[in-house]
């Protein structure tokens, strides 16, 4: 691997993270049943993973793009230096968010009488481009899958700004100012856009790499076209857990999540705590901390994959080719492809004839071979893309997660106006693991319902059976916490376990059922039953039994695998249509208001 010079930040990745999880899937069910309930959680937003170590960071982005014209697509990167730049994995991103979304389990036991983003940062040229005098130096220009890109040097905001519009990219007016900012940081700009003929379809990852030992997430040229709250996620690749390093590590107080209503405030959980004081808006939740083994290498296999192939067959046989390798299945209604690339592959190579329906060309190429266009078709081309595209990517996704243990994912959401600075990442060693799957138990009699939660505080629900309607007394964010740049253990900021104890215990107290076995129990930060501190022996985070553990050696206990096939709390995760959330934070002492 070529070693760069440092580039400290890839500022301006943000820009175009959107990558969106598939919809969040819920099983619904009755709390009078045996098994676990579903928790909704939502999962869109913008994703980053990055992998570093051994003096080098990368960065693979999912660039998205919400419609309009595939040829006035455009995105900028301000980086320090010149970064190698490949074609990237959306499968790896999408096996990590898979694997380590998070899961909240509600069991039951006892027994009821009654049967009871769009993309951001993209930007577009209307009028094709204006002209303008002189630009900065063309440091790079060169290809990766579908995009061409170039590498600019010198020069102002105003230069730089003459070159994008000549060259069809037309920036927001906000931008001067911003590119000035990252101007006198002494960064160089790496513009993107899409090669002749390719579509907004056709879009893919692209991977980001240079020396360095802190990934960044810049966002301060994001909030030109950024949303409020707008969701943020990061899997980080490493050898121990990561924490932000330049703004806040927060963990949830689960007594404001709505267990009963299946976490559907999940998001604005997350977003009060990070706005809590202490942490003003700049801050990250974890989702999981622990084992890269989590992360199933099988989207990543390419054991059937074969480029030399695809030199013995003709044009006409190329989709056969595809499908031998597990690639293609063509029938009646259809051709359905084993890899998001396919598609692009074949609309660059062998692009339907004009008046020709899609689905049957691909379908039967023979049919159409007097058709197909010749110049088009380059076999030594297809080959080389088809290992640029779909091989390479994958083999190196294998290589991360056989060479890097250990994955974090960490989750903010953020707004325009506190996007001052970039969030970097710094590896603390020694601290404990955090589960994706945590379980509460709930239990119900003639008197009422109690739901214990994980870390072993208990709840009344009394006879409505709903979650209580905290006042803002109660605050939104148990913890939060700090590290120093070049990371160290955690120091508390702000602990509030006291208080929350304090206003659970008056709470129940109020219920008439309010039993002598319910209370707070264990804090979820105090050392209590499932607790940790986020020092080294403490689970670091968001402390608490696993779903597994929920409940265990009593009614209601469950295993993973009943969580599986229960489907509690389970939710599909998938960038971007995939993401998990809690959100909230606001203490009478020390209200914030938005």
């Amino acid at each position: 691997m070529t070693k760069l010079a440092p580039l400290g930040c890839v500022a301006g990745i943000a820009l175009a993270v959107a990558l969106h999880s598939r919809p969040a899937e819920a099983c619904g069910g009755t709390f009078c049943d045996s098994g676990p309930a579903s928790m909704q959680v939502d999962q869109t937003g913008e994703v980053i993973l990055f992998a570093f170590g051994d003096g080098f960071v990368e960065a693979h982005v999912q660039i998205q793009y919400d419609g309009g014209d595939a040829s006035k697509f455009a995105w900028i990167v301000p980086v320090l230096a010149v970064p190698e730049v490949e074609v990237g994995s959306f499968r790896l991103i999408q096996s990590a968010l898979d694997a380590t979304v998070p899961v909240y389990g509600l069991s039951q036991s006892g027994a009821c009488d009654d049967g009871g983003n769009s993309s951001v940062g993209f930007i577009q040229d209307p009028d094709g481009g204006a002209s303008g005098s002189g630009g900065p130096e063309i440091l790079v220009q060169d290809t990766v899958g579908v995009f061409e890109y170039a590498v600019l040097q010198g020069g102002t905001s105003e230069t730089i700004g003459d070159w994008l519009a000549e060259n069809g990219y037309a920036p927001d007016d906000e931008a001067p100012d911003l590119l000035d900012a990252y101007i006198d940081e002494g960064h160089v700009f790496v513009a993107f856009k899409l090669r002749h003929a390719a579509g907004i379809e056709d879009l893919h990852p692209v991977v980001l790499r240079y020396a360095g030992d802190e990934p960044c997430i810049p966002l301060r040229l994001t909030k030109i076209a950024a949303v409020e709250d707008m969701p943020i996620r990061a899997l980080v690749l490493s050898d121990a857990r990561v924490f932000p390093s330049n703004w806040r590590h927060v963990l949830l107080n689960r007594a404001r999540l709505d267990w009963i209503g299946l976490g559907a405030n999940y998001d604005n959980l997350v977003t009060m705590a990070i706005d809590a004081l202490g942490s003003d808006g700049r801050g990250f939740v974890t989702e999981y901390a622990g084992t890269t083994s989590v992360v199933s290498p099988a989207a990543l296999d390419t054991t059937s994959f074969d480029s030399s192939a695809f030199m013995l067959v003709p044009v006409v046989g190329i989709v056969d080719a595809l499908a031998e390798m597990g690639l293609a299945a063509c029938g009646e209604d259809g051709c359905t492809w084993g890899h998001e690339l396919v598609p692009s592959l074949l609309h660059e190579f062998i692009p339907v004839p004009e008046g020709v329906d899609e689905t049957a060309f691909y379908g039967c190429l023979s049919c159409y071979a007097e058709q197909i266009d010749a110049e088009a078709w380059d076999v030594a081309g297809f080959v080389a893309a088809f290992d640029e595209r779909i091989v390479a990517p994958m083999l190196h996704g294998q290589a991360l997660l056989e060479a890097w243990p250990y994955l974090t994912r960490l989750y903010t959401r953020v707004s325009p106006h506190e996007m001052t600075t970039d969030p970097t990442f710094v590896r603390v060693d020694g601290l404990g693991d955090v589960p994706n799957r945590l379980g509460a138990q709930r239990s119900d009699d003639c008197c009422g319902t109690v739901v214990r939660l994980p870390g072993g505080r208990e709840i009344e629900l009394g006879d409505s059976g709903a979650w209580p309607s905290w006042t803002d007394e109660m605050p939104w964010a148990e913890r939060i916490e700090s590290v120093p740049p070049q990371g160290g253990p955690p120091a508390e900021l702000v602990n509030v376990s006291n208080e929350i104890d304090a206003l659970i215990d008056a709470h129940n107290a109020r219920l008439p059922c309010a039993g002598e076995g319910t209370g707070t129990g264990g804090s979820e930060g105090s050392g209590g039953p499932g607790g940790g501190s986020g020092l080294p022996g403490g689970d670091g985070s968001d402390s608490g039994a696993t779903v597994a553990d929920a409940g265990s050696g009593g009614p209601g206990a469950q295993s993973e695998g009943d969580v599986a096939s229960s489907c509690a709390c389970a939710t599909t995760s998938s960038p971007i249509d995939a993401t998990a959330w809690l959100a909230g934070l606001v203490l009478l002492a020390w209200r914030r208001r938005r």
